[in-house]
């Protein structure tokens, strides 16, 4: 299984750098499945509003309705209409592609158990409130998936059967149905908003909305989409004949044709075994190798600044009344449920710096497994092994890639977690202790393992967040690298920070030609 995921992630990796080289990597739409797919939603619910209020809910005026928005001829119910069944189709497939990201790079794991589970309810909703909707247009089409649906529904126990000959039959289709129909479609879009924020409670800044180019694009590409292919419907609907040969929406009346081709109750047993599988594999036990402790607040060295609350991207860090005698009010706590041991929030610490006098320095909040003294100490040993006149130090995310590869006599590698657990402060200490360069390697951008540890970083580095990066250090000995497993991507940087070097020692290095000349 392991070998699958790491495939499927290199797979992935390689989708996300090919869309980096036609979108800019903040507008890549690969990194914002979710956020799409949740604009979709609220494109169609929008939409969905406006033509509820021109739709007549009853088996007489259903179709004929759809048809006037079809026909309109200034375009407006054209668009209307195409603005919301496509986007109600790009919610499908966007909150698919969505889960099959985040389950190839093992999203469903660790804290990330509460969001997995409480998706996977959003597939039932957004499924039943687009195949309603499709029965809301009474024609062929929809009469077909009505008597597909009461078929399958028929293979099912506990009084299924009752329920399809009361609601999905010729005789029981009225305008009482029609009422019912219309308040389960507006109902389940309603319910999936309210499930999409439960989804999202458990991270820190979630993601809603895609940035305002990529918003702006989907908007424009549904509206062409609306008028240049407009959503038409069959002919109408006629309860005692069912057409032999149509088009279908595949989005949302797959199962049909799946029902067909096995049978309705091999369809409910993999529907479910499908739905169990997603359930249980929270439950897949990562290596003990791959196990971290949860961070620890050290409450001597803890000041309350909330910082590190400020940071975590799991909301795993909250702030409490002092339990101890300091003249703080605040401490930090950690929930340890909630912990994606990144050390993001180490990073955060105002007291993480190892400029510190004291011997084995203890910061505020500290990662068990890597202490800030632990990481001092080698930060020292490995500088003071480098030769040459390029000294070079490589601060590397272990989730991006194995960068210990690139270690060598002028090339000292220190990993992290995280790229930003990385202390600003670490940046100077290694220059004062004699590297000519800092080189820190990440994540692709936009796509940190953690969430929000590349955006953090940066701003950090560029003075906007504490604890900042401070002035006194010359930046051109710097730099940065969001690369995820593109090793040739911190192999150029790494080039690009030696002739950097080589420039400057050149410019402070007398010519003696010119000396013996002057003489």
């Amino acid at each position: 299984m392991s070998t699958v995921l790491s495939s499927l992630r290199a797979a992935d990796e390689g989708l996300s750098g090919a869309f980096d080289q036609a979108f800019a990597p903040a507008q890549n739409p690969w990194r914002h499945l979710g956020a799409l797919a949740f604009l979709s939603l609220l494109i169609s619910v929008a939409s969905g509003v406006i033509a509820y209020a021109l739709y007549d809910t009853s088996v007489a005026g259903a179709y004929a309705s759809g048809l006037r928005l079809q026909n309109d001829p200034l375009l407006l119910g054209r668009l209307l209409r195409g603005m919301h069944r496509y986007a109600a189709d790009a919610f499908m497939l966007l909150t698919l592609l969505h889960l099959l990201r985040e389950a190839a790079r093992g999203h469903f794991r660790g804290v990330r158990w509460y969001s997995w589970l409480t998706g996977i309810p959003l597939l039932w909703l957004l499924w039943l409130a687009g195949i309603t909707g499709l029965w809301l247009l009474w024609d062929e089409r929809a009469l077909f998936s009505v008597t597909a649906m009461a078929e399958w529904l028929q293979a099912l126990p506990l009084g299924a059967e009752l329920l399809a000959r009361n609601f999905l039959t010729p005789d029981a289709l009225n305008d009482r149905f029609f009422s019912l129909i219309m308040f389960v479609h507006i109902g389940l879009p309603l319910l999936l908003l309210g499930a999409t924020w439960v989804h999202v409670q458990r991270v820190a800044l979630p993601r809603m909305w895609p940035p305002p180019w990529l918003t702006l694009g989907t908007l424009v590409m549904l509206a062409l989409l609306a008028l240049i292919r407009p959503a038409t419907s069959l002919g109408p609907a006629d309860t005692g004949h069912v057409a032999a040969l149509l088009s279908l929406d595949w989005f949302y009346l797959f199962v049909h044709p799946v029902v067909n081709t096995l049978s309705a109750q091999a369809v409910w047993w993999l529907a479910a075994g499908l739905t169990v599988a997603l359930a249980l594999m929270p439950l897949w036990r990562v290596s003990r190798a791959r196990r971290h402790l949860p961070a620890r607040v050290d409450l001597p060295h803890c000041n309350g600044c909330a910082r590190c609350v400020a940071d975590c991207p799991f909301g795993a860090v909250v702030m409490m009344p002092r339990t101890d005698q300091s003249r703080h009010a605040r401490q930090a706590s950690v929930n340890a449920d909630l912990c994606a041991a990144c050390g993001i929030c180490v990073g955060s610490c105002p007291s993480s710096t190892p400029f510190r006098r004291v011997e084995d320095i203890v910061s505020g909040i500290e990662m068990p497994d890597t202490p800030v003294a632990m990481l001092r100490r080698e930060l020292q040993r490995k500088v003071s092994t480098l030769d040459g006149p390029e000294k070079i130090v490589l601060f590397g995310c272990r989730q991006a890639a194995d960068f210990t590869r690139l270690e060598n006599p002028t090339t000292a590698v220190m990993e992290l977690e995280c790229a930003a657990m990385l202390p600003p402060s670490f940046i100077e200490y290694a220059l004062r202790l004699g590297a000519g360069g800092v080189v820190i390697a990440g994540c692709r951008e936009g796509d940190c393992e953690f969430r929000l540890g590349d955006r953090w970083l940066q701003q950090r580095l560029l003075g906007l967040r504490e604890p900042r990066l401070r002035g006194r250090v010359d930046r051109e000995q710097i730099e940065v690298q969001w690369c995820g497993r593109d090793m040739l991507g911190v192999e150029a940087a790494l080039a690009l920070l030696r002739s950097r070097m080589r420039g400057v020692a050149s410019v402070r290095t007398p010519d003696p030609s010119k000396e013996s000349e002057h003489d």
